[in-house]
């Protein structure tokens, strides 16, 4: 009796045990995947979410290697970094991704940023001859391909040509889209990654880029775009120096910029903002615009608008309403993610979460996006 008595004691505990493993698992969102195709029989299966690095950089390095691997754990294949992000974390992410020993892994690095001459000084690198152009812009990618052991997926011009002095652009004629494309295309430089994008690029070059690659079949194609775009626009001024942005209505068009798949970045659409209030973080932007710090000092004056203060109070009220009515707790983060995830014209998302609960956080915006109408997403952006 005893033995028996055991018996269904073990098989209850073991049946237990396995119906919280299938609840946690079952909790866990179920990563998306985009097929984007080099060829017809060339294709990759990127995630929807891109896990950014640039803030990875400024955590211990143990920190780092946590979000990094439950990254990889939560189904996120795509990783974005740059040369110019903190704390060497392009090299650091290079031999991550060496570790893992696996081929489904790919990275995002950049170029065609321009030289820093100082506060809101900068000089193009896509400005100049031929050979010129082909000189800058193989310094910056053998950089790269070194630190991340010539494993670069895709490779993105992060700024389009163009010369800034107190932040403010100089009137010069830009260099020709063909011309950059022809850099792109070189044999020195295209051998060093598989795939090519833009960043910051305005639509009308983003679709000069395309029509040029159509018709002149020696000229490598931009598969992707990556400009910035969240519910908090930003202003006239930018928050970085040839920063460009898509908007609501663009992206609510599914023929906008054909051809490229939109990767969107917004460096506030995360946690800084949506995890404080409105007012502490206009402070936090007010110091730093004081401060004259290098890198957010345009923040203040880019984001903290009336317009953005509107949709700011307005995603409160909508996320509260929206928990209320279908009894979930989802965050401000997370309906600001799954705002941006919810357009038509959204592929990707790179994302910069700081500590695996708000990655875990971001990755179940995924579901929520699913339940987003386009009246849901015209309300929240509305003036």
């Amino acid at each position: 009796m005893m033995k028996k008595k055991f018996t269904f004691l073990l098989y209850s505990l073991l049946f237990s045990i396995t119906a919280i493993c299938a609840q946690t698992e079952h909790q866990i969102p179920q990563m998306e995947y985009v097929d984007v195709c080099e060829k017809p029989t060339v294709c990759k299966k990127l995630s929807r979410l891109i896990m950014g690095t640039d803030h990875l950089g400024k955590i211990p390095n143990e920190k780092t290697l946590e979000v990094l691997n439950e990254a990889a754990k939560l189904g996120i294949n795509v990783f974005d970094t740059a040369p110019i992000y903190t704390d060497g974390i392009e090299m650091r992410l290079g031999d991550w991704i060496k570790s893992q020993k696996r081929s489904d892994l790919f990275v995002i690095t950049k170029g065609g940023f321009p030289r820093d001459l100082g506060p809101g000084t900068y000089s193009s690198r896509l400005q100049g001859t031929k050979k010129q152009i082909i000189d800058n812009i193989l310094e910056e990618i053998t950089g790269s391909s070194q630190r991340l052991n010539n494993a670069i997926t895709i490779y993105l011009m992060h700024r389009d040509d163009a010369d800034f002095i107190d932040y403010k652009k100089t009137a010069r004629p830009q260099t020709p889209v063909k011309t950059i494309l022809e850099v792109l295309s070189d044999p020195l430089i295209k051998n060093k990654y598989s795939m090519l994008g833009l960043s910051n690029w305005k639509t009308s070059r983003v679709n000069a880029s395309q029509k040029l690659a159509k018709n002149t079949p020696n000229l490598v194609r931009p598969f992707f775009n990556s400009p910035y775009f969240s519910l908090l626009e930003m202003n006239s001024q930018t928050i970085h120096s040839g920063g460009v942005q898509v908007k609501h209505k663009e992206m609510m068009r599914s023929n906008f910029q054909n051809g490229v798949k939109i990767m969107s970045y917004s460096p506030l659409g995360g946690f800084s903002i949506f995890s404080k209030d409105w007012n502490t973080a206009k402070q936090n932007a007010l110091d730093l615009k004081n401060k004259k710090d290098r890198y957010w000092r345009n923040v203040y004056d880019s984001i903290f608008t009336e317009a953005n203060e509107k949709r700011y109070k307005r995603a409160i009220k909508f996320t509260e309403k929206f928990n209320k009515k279908y009894k979930t707790h989802y965050t401000l983060d997370q309906m600001a993610n799954a705002y941006v995830l919810a357009h038509k014209r959204t592929d990707f998302i790179i994302i910069g979460p700081r500590t695996i609960e708000q990655l875990r956080r971001t990755v179940e915006a995924l579901k929520l996006s699913k339940l987003l109408t386009e009246k849901d997403l015209n309300y929240l952006y509305q003036n």
